[in-house]
């Protein structure tokens, strides 16, 4: 079996389209009504901890579009600008994390925070941009793997001590 190798990734092209496929994602399912049930299910949650809820917020709406493109296209381009399978996983599972801290955080202040179109959009930002930095070599990998040329590395200790005394003049 051949390896082949993996091409040079970009990050400007791939941040714009992936990050918008995913907004567009979150918004599409969020207008459709898609998890219109789970919203409900989730607010009656609030209700029965006699939370007063006066507002509600999310997708599609202005605020909800700002918030989500934020944590989409922040864990878009921290992913492609991020070495490694193991950080970037790091990096996705906070960045979901972090969208779900958003429904405490609102519902302290009386806002009802519609997360499910959020948090959507971020997983598929999220492993949208791994699969495409997984099969690409990044920007960020390369300083990683390029080797260091015209460096001699002393082997011994004498040639340390040789060449440190030349420097003193």
């Amino acid at each position: 079996m051949s390896h082949r190798p993996r091409p040079a990734g970009h990050v400007a092209g791939p941040l714009i389209i992936l990050s918008f496929v995913a907004l567009g994602l979150g918004f599409a399912t969020e207008k459709m009504g898609i998890f219109d049930g789970a919203n409900e299910a989730l607010r009656g949650v609030w209700d029965e901890r006699s939370l007063v809820i006066e507002f509600e917020m999310g997708l599609p709406g202005t605020v909800g579009i700002l918030l989500t493109a934020f944590a989409v296209f922040g864990v878009v381009f921290a992913i492609l600008g991020t070495p490694g399978d193991g950080r970037r996983a790091i990096l996705g599972m906070s960045a979901v994390f972090l969208s779900v801290a958003l429904l405490p955080c609102f519902a302290v202040w009386g806002i009802f925070w519609k997360p499910f179109g959020m948090i959507l959009g971020v997983i598929w930002g999220w492993m949208s941009a791994a699969i495409y930095a997984h099969n690409h070599v990044m920007p960020c990998e390369i300083s990683l793997s390029v080797a260091v040329e015209n460096v001699v590395i002393p082997m011994n200790s004498d040639h340390a001590a040789e060449s440190s005394s030349h420097a003193d003049g």
